[in-house]
């Protein structure tokens, strides 16, 4: 079979830049979620559990490279080249008095929303997430 690139980015980035992009992997790869591949997220993979990873370091003259690659059969993971972009991620997680509850969070660490009240378990406040996810497309903006 032949190899087929299916995305390919290639830009200068500071230290910080990289460390940045790095944290967004990281961060994808703890929680489960699909990886994004772009800047804008509209790209995204999502690797099994368990995935080949190699390191490589190479030198070419003066130039000096650092490979990192996962390697999986596609079967066992997705890639979405026209994934919807999100700059936030939902998370639940339980308070100091042991009630479940749900935020949205943006990438930057901001808090954009949350429930505004306690859960006696994760699968209510995975049930309150569910109904806010489905009852806010649409929903009009009303001003006092």
């Amino acid at each position: 079979m032949s190899e087929e690139t299916i995305h390919e980015t290639e830009t200068r980035r500071s230290r910080r830049g990289l460390a940045s992009y790095f944290r967004r992997v990281a961060n994808a790869l703890s929680r489960g979620d699909p990886v994004p591949a772009d800047e804008q997220q509209t790209v995204t993979v999502d690797p099994p559990a368990e995935t080949e990873f190699e390191v490589s370091v190479e030198r070419d003259g003066d130039d000096v490279s650092l490979e990192l690659q996962l390697e999986w059969t596609e079967s066992d993971g997705a890639v979405q080249t026209e994934a919807q972009a999100s700059k936030a991620r939902f998370e639940l997680f339980e308070d100091n008095a042991e009630e479940w509850r749900w935020r949205l969070v943006h990438r930057n660490g901001n808090i954009i929303a949350d429930g505004g009240q306690g859960y006696s378990s994760k699968q209510k406040a995975k049930q309150g997430l569910r109904s806010v996810k489905q009852n806010v497309r649409g929903a009009p903006v009303e001003t006092a």
